[in-house]
């Protein structure tokens, strides 16, 4: 297993947000660095369609040799970092309400996770509790961690932490 530098707060991120974002992030599995890609640059790239290259902004422009890398790669170095469905995330909120040993605040939780907009309103609920917010951090966090590794570990990499950088 390969040792490698990883920013396991910035990869956590990027699996927790919704993959409906202008742009895709790629794992560089050589150097632990993420690469994001705007959607439409690496959709003209895809389609080697030059007209839309053009227009891109010059930042932009400079990503177009990252982007054919990343297509061109059969040695699996770039690997796109998936992202959680919702309810992943709406499970593991039941699971946290599950284990909340005070009975009240644990039916308040359950009553806040029945039907839309149980986001936010679990929220709402577990912010007034600032003991058992911390508690469902902690929860949410670790398991977030423990998936990382798992998933790293799959790519034959044993993460070294590089938070922060």
């Amino acid at each position: 297993m390969k040792k490698l530098k990883v920013d396991i707060d910035e990869i956590a991120s990027i699996m927790e947000t919704s993959d409906e974002f202008d742009s895709v992030t790629f794992f560089d599995t050589e150097t632990g660095e993420l690469v994001s890609i705007p959607n439409e640059l690496m959709s003209a790239v895809e389609s080697n369609d030059e007209e839309a290259l053009q227009d891109l902004p010059d930042w932009e422009k400079d990503l177009i040799g990252t982007a054919k890398s990343i297509i061109s790669d059969e040695s699996g170095r770039y690997v796109d970092i998936p992202r959680k469905p919702p309810y992943e995330a709406y499970n593991l909120m039941v699971e946290f309400t599950s284990s909340i040993t005070n009975k009240h605040l644990r039916e308040k939780l359950e009553i806040a996770l029945d039907g839309k907009g149980a986001f936010r309103r679990f929220k709402s609920v577990i912010s007034d509790y600032p003991d058992e917010e911390k508690m469902w951090f902690a929860f949410k966090d670790k398991r977030m961690r423990d998936e990382l590794i798992e998933w790293l570990n799959d790519l034959d990499i044993e993460p070294i932490e590089n938070s922060g950088q």
